[in-house]
């Protein structure tokens, strides 16, 4: 165990919050004033803005590298120029020494090394902005794999966050087309995404769930973590041997692309968690070729109402129908009330033929929704939350398994799967797949509906509330009818009073027959007319 002395020397030294804000100030000054010099004096418009902005970015650290990565995925705020540089930003931190990483160990769970493990190899398996992995031996010989938070890293990201907060405040005050980025939001956001990240305790209980319910499955290893020993900043993990996926050879590359694929197709629509980071560094395959997944940090979440909204997304796309897109992009919340749905149609209706003429395995699920986003910029449209994981996870993916089997097609497959999932019966007519989800959708949803009915009328202490809206079209039909029954009874009326005065004679006569009982009846034959032809009094 080290000393007093030692654990001094080996603790991070602190930042000063004011020359790390010094910093990061003058960093985006310089590059503020770079942009107005090039783009406002200089009026060249060629110079790459882009990279120079992710360069800055990739110069600060771990937590504005994590900004730019964020703000590669959004499609509604920036061009495809700029969210091509910024995914490129990727952590390079070096390892931490041995001693910090066995005293961070020691002061998680307070006690020895020694007493822990039977072995600790003092030199890390990888490192990360966020961690570094040590391999180890627990004292009954069970090989696990020790993951610890890199020292100072929490507090770092709280002060750059509290930092970047600022910055983001004044940046809006000063340059007001900034607030419909909502740059505020976004950085609070981030802020939120980094501290579960740091987590590692939190990393735990998700591996567990993911390892329940992977358990038994011919296709997919989840290693466990080991009780009693996961703290928030250290986690320990049993060792699963294997290759990363993108060292497997040739002729397996097919085969283990489809079980990738088909895992993730089961997270996404059917346990609604899916892992959130497939890079190869995190796909491993075991030797009787289950896909091993790593590195839980980042997981998305999918409730039951985006998972049906997602399978109609991927369902009208292979169907080709322009209407269906726009209603299953409503129902994912990409459009807002206030936004006009006719003016996506068109756009819709373009990317549909532009993909009608590629080959089904060129087909990019998250291309077409970027696109959809980016064609909504004018509109106000914005990527919600929940679908940021999603969408940067469908990229990931995507990347993982064209590199691994080029010809593999990623969006057939998930359409696949998204059919079977969602109609759980035979294919069936084109005409009719669109008729049977919306009322398979309309089904389940229909209990929720309700039972919220029912709880909001006993709130209100009275159990039934009948109220009738009529359509404007009924209720014009109601009135006419009502109309042409008034004037039958006025015409019939007129008939019998006529009859009377032609009967009794009464008032003055023409032709020996009195003239009211004429008149009488000549207006009672012209309602008749009006009753037979439809028409009644207005």
């Amino acid at each position: 165990m080290p000393n007093a002395a030692s654990a001094r020397a080996t603790r991070p030294q602190r930042r000063s919050p004011f020359g790390r804000a010094l910093r990061i100030g003058l960093a985006f000054a310089g590059f503020v004033l770079w942009w107005a010099w090039h783009r406002g004096v200089m009026r060249c418009d060629d110079h790459p803005v882009a990279e120079r902005f992710a360069a800055l970015l990739q110069g600060l650290g771990t937590t504005f590298v994590k900004l730019g990565q964020h703000l590669s995925l959004r499609a509604d705020l920036l061009p495809d120029t700029a969210q091509q540089a910024l995914a490129r930003l990727q952590d390079h931190v070096g390892a931490f020494p041995s001693e910090q990483a066995q005293l961070a160990v020691e002061s998680a769970f307070g006690r020895p090394c020694s007493q822990l493990f039977a072995r600790f190899d003092l030199a890390p398996l990888a490192a990360a902005s966020v961690a570094q992995i040590h391999r180890a031996a627990l004292p009954d010989g069970t090989e696990v794999i020790v993951k610890i938070r890199r020292p100072g890293a929490a507090e770092a990201v709280e002060s750059d966050m509290r930092i970047l907060h600022a910055v983001a405040t004044v940046a809006q005050a000063m340059l007001p087309p900034l607030r419909r980025w909502g740059l505020v939001a976004i950085v609070d956001e981030i802020a939120g995404n980094l501290r579960l990240e740091m987590d590692l305790a939190r990393e735990a209980r998700f591996v567990r769930r993911f390892a329940d319910a992977w358990r038994g499955s011919p296709d997919v290893d989840i290693p466990d973590v080991i009780d009693g020993l996961c703290a928030s900043s250290v986690m320990v993990q049993r060792f699963s041997s294997g290759v990363r996926i993108d060292a497997v050879a040739a002729p397996e590359r097919e085969a283990c692309a489809s079980r990738l694929v088909d895992s993730y197709v089961t997270q996404f629509f059917e346990h609604g968690l899916f892992h959130g980071d497939p890079h190869p560094g995190n796909l491993f395959v075991m030797t009787d070729g289950r896909i091993c997944f790593h590195d839980f940090g980042i997981v998305g979440r999918l409730d039951r109402r985006l998972r049906g909204a997602l399978t109609a997304f991927a369902l009208a796309f292979v169907e080709q129908d322009a209407d269906w897109v726009v209603d299953a992009w409503l129902d994912l919340g990409l459009v807002g009330a206030q936004v006009e749905r006719r003016a996506f149609l068109p756009v819709v209706q373009s990317l549909l033929a532009d993909c009608a003429e590629r080959r089904l395995r060129d087909w990019s699920l998250p291309a077409a929704l970027g696109r959809l986003v980016a064609a909504g910029r004018s509109q106000a449209v914005r990527l919600p939350t929940d679908l940021l994981v999603l969408t940067r996870t469908m990229l990931l993916l995507e990347g993982t398994v064209r590199a691994l089997a080029p010809a593999f097609s990623i969006f057939e497959t998930l359409a696949r799967h998204a059919a079977a999932g969602s109609l759980r019966q035979a294919p069936q007519p084109e005409a009719s797949k669109r008729l049977t989800f919306e009322m398979g959708s309309a089904a389940s949803a229909l209990p929720a509906l309700v039972a919220q009915r029912l709880h909001g009328a006993l709130a209100r202490e009275h159990l039934f509330e009948i109220a009738i809206v009529p359509d404007a079209r009924l209720q014009e039909g109601v009135d006419r009818a009502s109309r042409r029954v008034a004037l039958a009874l006025v015409t019939l009326g007129l008939y019998i009073a006529s009859s009377l005065l032609m009967q009794h004679a009464v008032g003055p006569q023409f032709a020996g027959m009195p003239l009211l009982a004429l008149a009488g009846y000549a207006l009672a034959i012209r309602f008749t007319f009006s009753i037979a032809r439809g028409r009644a009094l207005r």
